[in-house]
């Protein structure tokens, strides 16, 4: 099956366009991850959002990567990306 890849700004003005510019607003440093915890969701993960308390993010660990929620006690050195969005399934 061939895969198409369309930019964002190639479908301006259409619904599917305004949807992208909604979920990747900073396209060069965003990236869609599956997520084992949620089976089904995808997490849209911005690495140009600034890390702050209470907030999901993708943290690079000794095993890979992983999803928590941060706490005071947080590395920034760690985190990968804040999550911005989770796209789950509606079934």
């Amino acid at each position: 099956m061939a895969v198409h890849m369309t930019r964002s700004n190639e479908i301006q003005g259409s619904t599917a366009g305004r949807l992208l510019d909604m979920l990747l607003p900073r396209p060069s440093s965003t990236f869609l991850l599956r997520c084992a915890e949620a089976p089904g969701a995808i997490l849209v993960v911005d690495r140009a959002v600034p890390p702050t308390e209470g907030r999901k993010a993708v943290l690079s660990t000794d095993r890979g990567l992983r999803l928590a929620t941060l706490d005071s006690r947080f590395e920034s050195s760690r985190v990968g990306g804040v999550v911005t969005w989770v796209i789950r399934d509606p079934s």
